[in-house]
């Protein structure tokens, strides 16, 4: 049953990335339908099963989950009265009684119970990864699938770029047209995308020539490592890394390219990086890069910085006019929010920038979500993360080599990166992005729970 529960997990996220990021209607509701099914499978198939540490994980999401619920839920207006403007557009009768007025917290519920069952499905993929990371094969066969989805989306933005063949599949792109953005539309989803994948492939890198590096010197024959496949892992590894990090630069994503050398940084730190062999693999990665920017052209990849102090800093029509109007709407909505996904609908009452046009995201995953379920839920689940991350950062330093450590820096790298691309974008709010992130949450979570188990046998 695991192994069905793995299939349909990987078959889910690979088709949100490829049905535009997710965020196409009908192929979302399919892939909703298929990981719902799923999960009401594998609780009646796996019941007996036991899944260590379930309802200490099980805490943070389901208070998520009950705080989109209670948005839902109509309330009489007067107990309402001490909280921020619900939706006074929703009213009914109560049966043999005059009439009583309800309000939801959420000012748009159609949003919010949109996302919430986009937010169920991020739980469901959570806890599938954190299931299944317990499992080493799994957790290999995991790596395999994300490096292969990562290199063919990689590889479909290049062609786009190269070639000018802007379309996905049969679509024919209207924006970003002189930028690779593979699957998505847009080139900052793309980016997100490839900078929770791009971590992977240097800590599977790292990881083969690590195990190179211990080898005797009899034993590194190019025939002997050929037949124990260190080389042509690390191979692949490398040819995963370079395509991935080409197309990350032909999208043009500033952010993006940032996010992903911090990510390089981190992992530096925590995986022995500063030694003699782990320099050498620095050097190479970087010669890799340097390759990358004179083949694309320097101009392309770096000069959109150069319209950082226009597209941020200006105080008309930038996203710091943004970002302020967004901490006014969490002002208005502290405690409990306006409803998750109801940004679009909440900013009007605030907006004092992009008069005349729709702004739908506040270009800042944590103002948004605080807008969307308030200041203390926010902080639950960026906190939660955070402790998370530190976590990994310990997990990291219990065992010198082995392939759960090599997935544990992968992992930080990740969750490092998509972290602070949130705070000038929307990642967490495509689908496809939401999915990957929550996979390589529950991959951490696992990757934290085996490493005090592993380190125990091994006293």
């Amino acid at each position: 049953m695991l192994k069905v529960v793995e299939a349909l997990l990987m078959l889910s996220v690979t088709a949100a990335v490829l049905s535009f990021g997710g965020t196409e209607p009908i192929s979302l509701a399919i892939i909703e339908v298929l990981l719902l099914g799923t999960a009401a499978a594998a609780f009646f198939g796996l019941r007996n099963l036991a899944w260590p540490g379930w309802w200490r994980a099980a805490g943070i999401p389901a208070a998520l989950l009950s705080l989109v619920a209670l948005q839902l839920v109509p309330l009489p207006v007067r107990a309402t009265e001490w909280l921020p403007p619900g939706n006074p557009d929703w009213k009914g009768i109560a049966p043999g009684s005059q009439a009583i007025s309800f309000s939801s917290l959420s000012i748009a519920p159609y949003e919010t119970r949109t996302y919430l069952i986009i937010l169920v499905c991020c739980v469901i993929v959570y806890f599938f990864a954190r299931k299944l990371g317990q499992e080493r094969a799994s957790r290999r066969r995991l790596m395999a699938w994300l490096l292969i989805l990562g290199s063919f989306e990689a590889l479909y933005g290049l062609v786009q770029y190269l070639s000018g063949w802007q379309r996905i599949f049969a679509y024919v792109k209207k924006y970003n047209l002189e930028e690779a953005t593979g699957t998505y539309i847009n080139r900052n989803h793309f980016a997100g995308f490839l900078e929770m994948i791009i971590p992977f492939s240097i800590a599977l890198v790292w990881y083969e020539h690590s195990r190179l590096s211990r080898l005797s010197p009899s034993a590194r024959s190019w025939k002997e490592l050929l037949v124990r496949g260190n080389l042509s892992r690390m191979a692949v590894g490398l040819f995963a890394l370079v395509v991935m990090l080409a197309a990350l630069l032909s999208s043009g994503s500033r952010m993006g390219m940032v996010a992903t050398m911090s990510s390089l940084v981190v992992m530096a730190v925590f995986s022995g990086f500063q030694t003699r062999a782990g320099a050498r693999l620095a050097a190479l990665i970087m010669i890799c890069v340097t390759v990358l920017v004179l083949w694309i052209g320097a101009g392309s990849a770096l000069g959109r910085f150069g319209t950082i102090g226009s597209e941020y800093m200006s105080p008309d029509e930038s996203r710091l006019s943004l970002w302020k109007d967004s901490a006014r709407l969490v002002a208005a909505h502290p405690l409990l929010g306006s409803g998750l996904g109801t940004f679009p609908v909440a900013f009007t009452a605030v907006q004092s920038t992009f008069l005349g046009k729709f702004v739908n995201h506040a270009h800042n995953d944590y103002l948004e979500l605080a807008s969307d379920l308030g200041i203390p839920a926010a902080l639950l689940f960026f906190g939660s993360v955070l402790l998370l991350v530190t976590r990994l950062a310990k997990t990291s330093a219990w065992q010198a080599h082995g392939f759960e450590r090599m997935m544990a820096i992968g992992c930080l790298g990740s969750i490092a990166a998509i972290l602070l691309h949130s705070l000038t974008d929307f990642n967490l709010y495509i689908p496809a992005n939401a999915f990957l992130f929550s996979l390589i949450l529950g991959l951490a979570a696992a990757m934290c729970a085996a490493g005090p188990a592993r380190k125990q046998a091994q006293l």
